[in-house]
């Protein structure tokens, strides 16, 4: 006699659009820490005596506001706590992204098909367009 043991299939589901939405903003208010900008490395080369001499590297924080550039120079023992901090800041927007997203798209399908249907560029991506040959 041959027994075949069972075992039933665990359906895994994705987390609804509100569960993730709360679980984006707990990650954002997890973020301690941020600084807004861009951490660059620059290098000169100067010609001294017929050689040229390479300086650097130095570390500068940029970040664009009001309309204006406006970059610091970073010590070298600040690098590493100035990068992390831009580091979050670069995820903090993407959470703020993805949370928008994710708020977008519930609104859409709460809307009534007609308002769908006359909106429909704005919640569906885009087909690729074919092009003559």
């Amino acid at each position: 006699m041959v027994t075949i043991q069972y075992t039933p299939y665990i359906l895994m589901t994705l987390p609804s659009v509100q569960e993730q939405r709360t679980r984006i903003l707990q990650e954002m208010a997890s973020i301690d820490h941020m600084i807004r900008g861009h951490l660059s490395t620059q290098t000169y080369r100067v010609q001294r005596h017929g050689q040229t001499i390479v300086q650097g590297p130095y570390y500068v924080l940029q970040r664009h506001q009001n309309g204006r550039n406006h970059s610091q120079r970073v010590s070298d023992q600040e690098v590493e706590m100035i990068a992390a901090h831009v580091l979050a800041y670069k995820r903090y927007m993407e959470l703020a992204d993805r949370f928008a997203s994710l708020t977008e798209a519930a609104t859409w399908n709460q809307q009534p098909q007609t308002l769908k249907k006359k909106f429909r560029r704005f919640w569906q991506p885009a087909s690729p367009k074919r092009r003559p040959a």
